[in-house]
């Protein structure tokens, strides 16, 4: 074994274990947190809900829009038919990506910019951004001077572009969350950009020129739109020392029952709004997954935190019922990360000794391939952050499963209680996967899927890969550790610096 290994394995044990000691005395003071907030309102005796921040709300509704291909032209309706405000709180932007495809048309009208300028020439559009790194990550200072820039020189209307450079060295903002009018609001995974590769992709991920790209974004309608918006003007009165923003209070409809809890992570000293910051996405993670009975379906970029890894080798080594499964999708090859993702799946892996409890894929595309093979197979960049549980919880939003999600990064999720929201969308993510209908992964339990569904097809696809003569069936591999071939030098010094 390589001598970095070796070093970087024992350097995670010690490390985690004081990490794990750490999360568990803080997670106990948020529990007591919660429990004063919560006091007797309807909530107050959910453990679940976080109660250092916003309280939950009762009255939404949540619509999943999973890829580009359904946020975005979504995202462009909205925009469009803004009546009073549009107020963006993102990592990066891309000014002039569309947001609409299929014609000359939408790609010149849809721009970013374009949909914004249009907005703008009727109402105030905000728009704040991560002010880009010092150095070693993308985007850099300079990339995000440009954006604003451009912005200035191609916006037109009632633009206004801020930059927040309040993230601690080597860290970011890296909330993706839009709010118009009171009325509407969008929480989740993309980002506004073609950075690193374009957001806009379909369910059906057909091999391009680029990496294709996997996420979900959630559109909220209700109350909650509020929380969404009130962190956008936290955030800009910290940056621009302005108050002077337009807000229109959410008016529900009486069908709308879906509570929903806005959960943020704030660094501590980052915010005056916030000085002792806000674990609230790492809490609603913890006990939702502690609670699990079933079913526990995590997509994610990374999987870091030592705390969420003890609670998941918990339930592996006691599953609550014979039929409890936890099924994982990782991207193969996740950026600045594939090292300390490697490590945790051989750990969980290790824990299931019976093989029965957790699987973990990743997802893969296929094409026609120039040359002796007839079929080129390339992953699929999985960027999404949800998670559900028992087809009962659901959190969504920009966290990813690691230090920098639940600790210093600022990031923002919805965490959803409602039954069919999240059955809907767990059918909606297997059946985009498994190449089947959503009837079709309704028939069987969810234990019944992921021991025939997808471990039948994971099998399945290996050989075609293997073989290299015809196309995948689904998208469904199992996750492979270890270097991929060509990268061992980036992923050698990911795993000695960035990782760490």
């Amino acid at each position: 074994m390589p001598l970095y290994r070796v070093l970087g394995e024992f350097a995670a044990r010690r490390v985690g274990a004081v990490v794990s000691s750490c999360d568990a005395r803080r997670h106990q003071r948020g529990l007591a947190a919660h429990r004063e907030a919560g006091g007797d309102g309807w909530w107050g005796k959910e453990p679940r809900w976080f109660g250092g921040d916003t309280p939950p709300r009762q009255h939404n509704r949540v619509t999943p829009l999973v890829d580009g291909a359904h946020y975005f032209p979504t995202l462009c309706a909205a925009i469009a038919g803004a009546q009073r405000y549009v107020y963006i709180a993102g990592w990066c932007l891309t000014p002039h990506m569309p947001l609409r495809r299929g014609s000359e048309q939408a790609l010149l009208e849809s721009q970013i910019i374009a949909a914004l300028s249009a907005a703008a020439q009727r109402v105030p559009v905000r728009v704040l951004l991560w002010s880009g790194a010092r150095a070693l990550f993308q985007p850099d200072r300079l990339a995000v001077l440009d954006v604003v820039g451009e912005m200035l020189r191609a916006g037109s209307g009632d633009i206004q572009t801020r930059l927040d450079d309040t993230a601690v060295a080597s860290h970011c903002h890296h909330q993706k969350a839009v709010a118009i009018d009171g009325r509407v609001a969008f929480v989740g995974g993309m980002d506004l950009t073609v950075l690193a590769g374009d957001r806009w992709d379909t369910p059906d991920h057909p091999l391009r020129d680029g990496p294709n790209w996997h996420d979900v974004q959630v559109q909220i309608e209700g109350e909650a739109v509020a929380d969404v918006e009130a962190n956008f003007r936290q955030r800009w009165a910290a940056v621009t020392g302005s108050t002077a923003l337009p807000h229109a209070k959410p008016t529900p409809e009486p069908g709308w029952t879906t509570p929903v809890q806005v959960v943020r992570t704030i660094h501590p000293n980052t915010y005056a709004f916030a000085p002792k910051g806000i674990r609230g996405i790492e809490h609603a993670y913890r006990e939702v997954i502690r609670s699990a009975k079933r079913l526990i379906y995590l997509e994610n970029q990374y999987l870091w935190s030592h705390a969420l890894l003890d609670d998941l080798i918990t339930l592996i080594q006691r599953p609550p019922t014979p039929e409890f499964r936890i099924v994982l999708v990782l991207p193969l090859r996740a950026a600045d990360g594939k090292w300390d993702n490697d490590q945790h799946v051989e750990t969980l892996r290790a824990a299931d000794r019976a093989g029965r409890v957790v699987e973990v894929y990743s997802l893969y595309t296929s094409g026609p391939a120039f040359g002796r093979k007839a079929f080129y197979y390339r992953p699929i960049y999985v960027h999404a952050k949800v998670a559900l549980v028992d087809d009962e919880w659901s959190l969504v939003g920009s966290a990813n499963m690691n230090l920098r999600g639940f600790e210093t990064d600022s990031e923002l999720d919805a965490f959803i209680h409602d039954r069919e929201f999240a059955r809907t969308l767990r059918l909606r993510l297997w059946a985009e996967h498994l190449a089947a209908t959503e009837d079709a992964v309704a028939a069987e339990e969810p234990a019944a899927v992921v021991d025939r569904l997808w471990k039948g097809q994971a099998d399945e696809n290996q050989r075609r890969m293997a073989e290299a003569r015809g196309p995948l069936h689904g998208a469904v591999m199992r996750y492979r550790v270890g270097h991929i071939h060509g990268a061992w030098l980036l992923e050698t010094f990911q795993a000695l610096t960035l990782e760490h």
